[in-house]
Parts: structure tokens; C-alpha cells; sequence
């Protein structure tokens, strides 16, 4: 309906269907009791459509995610880099098998700290752009339980941390199953401490130990760590990638008016308005293919009439129906 608001219609439909069905077959269409084979056929168009439509959005979710590294085919070099190279005695390697990154090791304290020590699985090459992306994901599992896994990414280097450099982050890897473990670039942070991995200002406690822009656009170096938690790490690595990632066209999925009723939101952003030329009611009066004031008034005395014929109508449907299992 275009009704109650005076002003110019202009819609354009592509489609009509309903979501969220269930995988039983449709019911037939019946026509006075009999199954109807033409509205049946408009009924199993409407559904190829539909399912070409599910296909499409699935495509659309799918381009919110940057592959940054799939073990299947990868991209980078992968090697292993241990706490022997400041004294310690933890040792780790990294390999990949059957489409797998498997990094292994042991975690064991450095003797002059009396505290754990550290193990690597470093990535090196090309990187991806995700400055445009909020999190990363992981595809991994580990098959036994271990409290020290981290991940850092970039060259991030703050004067008081000497060696250390990246953002960095901890993680929890699920036992025994693959799943994918998601974390906020928010919950990186350039401030931590390299004696035990855990960070010492969190990005929400300071927004200057954030990832930064330049990094996003280049990590340069990506790491998996065992530290700061003395035990046996057996990690298996399926791909890596950075999700929740815009880009400069929005995937027309579905459309929500703002409260305001001013601009229409397409995936979530206001379009631009600059499309949609406003009128008022007296510029409409004109643009009605030529009509003049009186072929208007006839126009619009025929429409009044036939709305209330149609409403009428609907009230004798509802008060004559039988049936209470029929929606008006």
C-alpha cells in the first residue's frame, strides 16, 4: 500500500519469498480443493529463486572475511623459533601435513628466571590488507589440554620492551575438535609483558597500544606462542583469516528504515540520499503523465471509491468466513 501520506510512489520489486523455511516439501497449492498446476509451478519458480537467493547471501557473508593464511595451500613460510635464543630450554617444531599447520613442543622454565619459558610457529611472506576487518579468526584444535597459547602479529616496538615486538593476545584452543576461535583486534595489545605473555595495559585501557592502521594493512609477521605456561603444547592449525571486514560496496541483503523514516539502511549503513529527490505535494500534482487538475480529481475520486469498495468487501470475506484456520 501507498496510503494515509500524501507524496509521489516510486517502487521498484524484484521478488517476494518467505525465509526460514523448513527442509519438508512445500504443501500443493489447491484451487477450490483441486491442486492448482500453474500456481504450483509460480510456487517452485518462487523456491529456485529463493535458494538462488540463500546461495547469493552466503556469497555476500563470505566477503566480510580476508584469508590470510589456509594450510591447505599455503601462502607463508612457517618455521619454529624457541626461548634457546635468550638461555632458555623450551623446544617446539613446526611442520605441515595433509593440509594441517602442526606446531609441537614443550614448554619448561628458563633456569636464570625460574619462571616458563616460550615456543614459536612463525609466519612469513605476504600478508593481506584487513585494516578494513575486526577480528581474527582461527581454525585450530589442540589434542591436549594447555593454558599458555598466544598469538601476536606485526613489528610493533615500544622502547621499553627491548626485544619484544607485535601485538599480542592470548587464546583458549578447543581439545580434541576443530572450531574456529575469534579475537577482537581490540583485545591485541602492544604492552605486555615478555617474561610471562600476558599483557601489562590492555588497548581498552589505553588506546595508543591498539593495533595501528599500518600494521593492519601490512602484519608482516604473524606468531602462534606456547608461553608463559610451563607444559605440552600440540597444536593443529587449519587456516587463519580476519573476518568482520567492509568493504566499498555494500551487499544489498536486506533493508531496515531508520527510526526517523529518512534514509533507508542497506547491511546495516545509511544510504546516500542523494538519489532521492524529495517533492512536494504540489510538485506531484504534475508529474502524473500529463493530467490536468481535472483528470486528477476524477482519478483520485475513482481511487477513493475503489478503497472503500475493496474494504467492504474484505469486511463481508471476514464476517461470512467459516474457516478459522484462514488469515485475511
Amino acid at each position: 500500500w501507498g496510503e494515509g501520506v500524501e507524496g509521489s510512489v516510486r517502487l521498484s520489486v524484484k521478488s517476494i519469498g518467505a525465509v526460514g523455511c523448513s527442509g519438508g516439501t512445500s504443501s500443493p497449492v489447491l484451487k477450490d480443493g483441486v491442486e492448482d498446476a500453474e500456481s504450483s509451478s509460480i510456487l517452485n519458480d518462487t523456491e529456485e529463486k529463493m535458494e538462488s537467493s540463500s546461495i547469493l547471501n552466503d556469497g555476500a557473508a563470505s566477503a566480510s572475511e580476508i584469508s590470510i593464511e589456509n594450510f591447505d595451500n599455503p601462502s607463508l613460510e612457517w618455521h619454529s623459533m624457541n626461548d634457546p635464543v635468550m638461555g632458555g630450554e623450551s623446544t617446539g617444531t613446526t611442520r605441515i601435513e595433509d593440509g594441517i599447520g602442526i606446531f609441537d613442543g614443550e614448554v619448561v622454565d628458563v633456569p636464570f628466571l625460574h619462571s616458563p619459558g616460550f615456543i614459536q610457529m612463525i609466519g612469513s611472506g605476504s600478508y593481506p590488507d584487513v585494516s578494513a576487518c575486526t577480528s581474527l579468526q582461527l581454525n585450530l584444535m589442540t589434542t591436549e589440554d594447555y593454558g599458555g597459547y598466544r598469538v601476536s602479529f606485526g613489528t610493533v616496538h615500544l622502547p621499553e620492551m627491548q626485544y619484544s615486538r607485535g601485538y599480542h593476545a592470548d587464546f583458549v584452543a578447543p581439545v580434541g575438535e576443530f572450531e574456529n576461535v575469534i579475537i577482537p583486534f581490540r583485545d591485541f595489545s602492544a604492552k605486555w609483558d615478555p617474561g610471562t605473555g600476558d599483557q601489562v595495559v590492555t588497548c581498552e585501557e589505553d588506546s595508543q597500544y591498539c593495533p595501528d592502521e599500518n600494521t593492519l594493512r601490512n602484519m608482516e609477521t604473524l606468531k602462534i606462542w606456547g608461553e608463559g605456561v610451563a607444559g605440552t603444547v600440540h597444536l593443529r592449525v587449519k587456516s587463519i583469516s580476519a573476518i568482520g571486514c567492509s568493504s566499498g560496496e555494500v551487499a544489498p541483503s536486506f533493508v531496515v528504515i531508520s527510526d526517523e523514516g529518512s534514509a533507508p539502511v542497506l547491511g546495516g549503513r545509511a544510504s546516500s540520499m542523494s538519489s532521492i529527490a524529495r517533492k512536494n505535494s504540489s510538485d506531484s500534482l504534475w508529474e502524473l503523465g500529463g493530467l490536468g487538475f481535472v483528470g486528477f480529481a476524477a482519478l483520485l475520486a475513482l481511487a477513493v471509491l475503489n478503497h472503500i469498495r475493496s474494504k467492504r468487501n474484505l469486511y463481508y470475506e471476514v464476517e461470512g468466513s467459516s474457516s478459522v484456520n484462514e488469515v485475511v
